[in-house]
């Protein structure tokens, strides 16, 4: 039996999708970035744009986890 963390909030899953098309959309990389690497900027992005108060939002997912959504 898996034991699966809690899920993404809404408010993650929005930054999340967001960060997902913004990278993907990326002129310069586009579709031309392997799988490992978009994911990799897909958590970077992700982590840098979170600006929710420490009590309200805490995500320590790592790019791995990102990348199985």
């Amino acid at each position: 039996k898996s034991k699966r963390t809690k899920a993404y909030t809404a408010a993650e899953d929005k930054l999340l999708c967001e960060c997902w098309r913004d990278i993907g959309q990326d002129p310069k990389t586009g579709a031309e970035q392997k799988h490992s690497t978009f994911w990799i900027r897909v958590h970077r992005e992700f982590h840098e744009r979170k600006k929710f108060l420490p009590y309200q939002f805490v995500s320590t997912r790592g790019w791995v986890s990102i990348s199985k959504r």
